[in-house]
């Protein structure tokens, strides 16, 4: 009889029914205390429990069980140790380990036990210790034992960038594990890490392929990102793009390091348009970003691909390549250094600067590196260690090639602390002794700011116009008289920056910053309420120079006047025209939005539908897009074409969490409203709340229109509840009122 229960106990626990199983085993224990299977029994009934999350309870039986010496005593008193960690009580977990090792150190089941207390050490962040008991369980005879403790051991290693020891431990895990299992999964995507960070891409590329072959939902974010990563660094720009569109996370970190790296890729692709946009997009989105001087430098390079040099001239350029250390090459050397900078170590990267610059100093790089060190200090913020550091350079450098960057980047350095005089003196050092260094521009530029910073603009532009006077021939010279009108502009001092464009336009009729000068003329006439020279300079620069980046913005501007004036017949005309001549144009679906609006303001719905659907079609990445869709949406709402209008308003809300989202999401409650259906749009309306409840109006239009809601369905409490949570929020506005008169005309 005991028997027969101990068999049906087993039964119900392999078929995972773990409550029967334990009120079985119990069954067994009470009946048969006597029975050879009496301890068995207690052992099953402590893995039923286990099995049920009553880790406390299993703990109870483990205990009593390892009190004894055969073998269920040796696993029961691991087991009441994994209860203790399963339940979180980590710390008597370990105790409960430590004194397994103490009480049998030569069972062959140490080294699990020792991969148990590395695993509890690793969870607590204590790598050191978690290493230790981690390296003697790699010497376990059960290979899952040994794959999960080099698993463990790789990633502590990558958390320590040791690439190369990382490598070492996941090589063994990965080849030792059955295929099967989620640690030989862990061990190639660990493996692949370790293989890009250390410059072999293809094989990386050829792990994590492998790891989603077995499983393609394993971890298919982190897969996708360090394949796209492996192709970019392999020159494989289009494979690399697919896998950066493959990623589905919205967390704000991957989204801005798939931004960035779009960008690059589509610039390598030769799509400088696409490029452009995107890092327009990741300057705009992540101002604070530290790679913020990489991505404008990137941009410059997309306008210089566009053949928009007057733009991209105006972007700083610096760019660091990587590359792998090399003790004996100072090139190397150099390139390791930076490379360890890029990765953010930035104190490592300043003593291999230093190393480098002692170990080479007649190479061209021992200057350079000592020229980076101030750098890096000035990225950081620390000016006046970077002061010290860039004057080091011209302390041992007498005859130093850099001396013009050293003096431009040591007044950019007392810029920053607001020491506006001692940044003058350096900035004027460029200009006097090196004046056609590419550091010149520059220098006046930091001299604009510091003199403008000092509440001494006209210092500045007298500034201005002695050096053009005294270097006519710099190639420059144009951007550096172009600087007198900004000047005056940031002042708001429009009639002398009207002046200054003008005699830039006499002086350099031949730059490239013509349209340009025709464009801030227009703004300049514009803020002075001069529309009709406003219009004539910005009609100007769309017609004569269609192929500078100020067309597009012109064009922008005109459309605007023409719908403040309400002449949207002459707004379209040159709306229509742009979007034919600037295909090329980043701000190309900004123009299509405003044309699609201005045929809505004529009522020809039909070819602003069609402008709409363009937009939506070819430029679906941008926010005018969406915006478009919504318009498309309002139009089908209009016409009762409901499907159409939901299928547009939804799209746009599903995939947006701003304002513009809050707007669709609002106007799909609209439609279902229209539609009568009520409940679902409450329920509609109910989601601009808990989805985008820092979108105002959005959310007291909600509240209006989920109380129309239930006045439709005749339940007058909830309306007037509704109604009043508007008239709190909106007391003396026109949503208040709006919301008062409709609790009047409940009564």
């Amino acid at each position: 009889m005991s028997e027969a229960l101990y068999l049906l106990a087993n039964s119900h626990y392999r078929v995972e029914e773990y409550s029967d199983a334990a009120n079985t085993y119990s069954e067994v224990i009470k009946r048969f205390p006597n029975s050879d299977i009496y301890r068995n029994s207690q052992y099953g009934l402590a893995w039923s429990l286990f099995q049920q999350s009553k880790y406390g309870e299993a703990y109870q039986v483990f205990n009593t069980l390892s009190e004894g010496y055969d073998s269920i005593a040796i696993k029961s008193f691991i087991w009441k140790g994994e209860s203790k960690r399963y339940a979180g009580q980590t710390n008597e977990a370990l105790a409960i380990f430590q004194n397994f090792l103490v009480k049998y150190p030569d069972d062959p089941s140490t080294t699990l036990v020792e991969n148990l207390i590395g695993l509890i050490y690793f969870d607590q962040n204590k790598f050191e210790q978690s290493t230790q008991y981690l390296t003697n369980a790699t010497s376990s005879e059960d290979p899952l034992t040994r794959a999960k403790a080099f698993t463990m051991i790789g990633e502590i290693e990558l958390q320590n960038k040791n690439y190369i020891k990382a490598r070492g431990n996941f090589d063994p895990a990965v080849r030792i594990s059955s295929e099967e299992s989620e640690v030989h999964l862990r061990a190639l995507l660990g493996l692949g890490v370790s293989l890009f960070h250390l410059g072999d891409y293809n094989e990386a590329v050829e792990n994590f392929r492998q790891a989603e072959t077995i499983d393609p939902a394993f971890e298919q974010d982190k897969i996708n990102f360090y394949m796209a990563e492996s192709y970019y660094s392999l020159g494989k720009y289009q494979e690399a793009l697919s896998r950066y569109n493959n990623i589905k996370s919205t967390e704000i970190e991957y989204v801005r390091q798939v931004t960035y790296s779009k960008g690059y890729c589509q610039f390598n692709l030769g799509n400088y348009s696409n490029a452009a946009y995107l890092f327009s997009e990741f300057i705009q989105n992540y101002p604070d970003d530290f790679r913020m001087t990489d991505a404008k430098l990137r941009l410059a390079d997309s306008y210089f691909g566009s053949k928009n040099f007057a733009a991209a001239s105006k972007i700083f350029k610096e760019v660091f390549k990587s590359g792998k250390f090399s003790s004996d090459d100072p090139y190397t050397y150099f390139q390791y250094a930076q490379a360890l900078y890029k990765s953010g170590e930035s104190n490592a990267a300043i003593d291999e600067f230093r190393n480098l610059q002692k170990k080479f100093p007649d190479s061209k790089y021992g200057e350079s590196s000592l020229f980076t060190i101030g750098f890096i200090r000035f990225q950081e913020g620390e000016f006046e260690e970077a002061i010290n550091d860039y004057r080091m350079v011209m302390q041992i450098y007498k005859k130093s090639s850099l001396t013009p960057a050293v003096y431009y980047s040591i007044g950019d350095a007392y810029f920053n602390l607001g020491e506006y005089d001692s940044a003058i003196v350096n900035y004027r050092n460029v200009l006097a002794k090196y004046p056609s260094s590419e550091y010149a521009y520059d220098a006046i530029n930091g001299m604009q700011y510091s003199y403008v910073a000092a509440g001494r603009s006209n210092e500045a532009i007298n500034l201005i116009d002695r050096y053009v006077s005294q270097n006519p021939n710099l190639k420059f010279s144009d951007q550096i008289y172009f600087k007198k009108g900004e000047i005056y502009y940031s002042q708001r001092d429009y009639e002398n920056a009207k002046l200054s464009y003008q005699e830039f336009l006499v002086k350099y009729p031949k730059s490239s910053f013509v349209p340009e000068a025709y464009y801030w003329l227009g703004k300049s006439s514009q803020n002075l309420k001069q529309d009709d020279e406003a219009i004539f300079y910005f009609s100007k620069v769309f017609d004569n120079y269609p192929g500078s980046e100020s067309a597009a913005v012109s064009v922008i501007e005109l459309g605007k006047m023409y719908e403040a004036k309400g002449n949207y017949q002459a707004g379209i005309d040159v709306l229509e025209r742009a979007s034919s001549k600037l295909k090329d144009s980043p701000r190309l679906p900004e123009v299509l939005f405003l044309k699609g609006s201005a045929y809505i303001k004529v009522d020809d719905v039909q070819k602003a539908y069609a402008t709409f659907e363009e937009l939506a079609m070819y430029h679906p990445e941008t926010v005018f897009a969406d915006r478009g869709k919504i318009e498309m949406g309002l139009i089908d709402l209009a016409i009762s074409r409901f499907n159409e209008a939901d299928k547009n308003f939804l799209d746009v809300a599903g995939r947006r969490t701003d304002d513009l989202g809050a707007k669709a999401q609002y106007q799909y409650g609209v439609s279902l409203f229209e539609q009568g259906k009520y409940s679902e749009a409450v329920s509609a309306l109910v989601r601009v709340r808990t989805v985008f409840s820092q979108y105002e109006p959005w959310i007291s239009r909600s509240y209006l229109l989920m109380g129309d809601c239930y006045v439709k369905m005749n339940d007058k409490r909830q309306a007037e509840e509704m109604y009043r949570v508007v008239v709190t929020k909106h007391k003396g506005n026109e949503l208040g009122e709006e919301a008062r008169q409709k609790i009047n005309k409940l009564k």
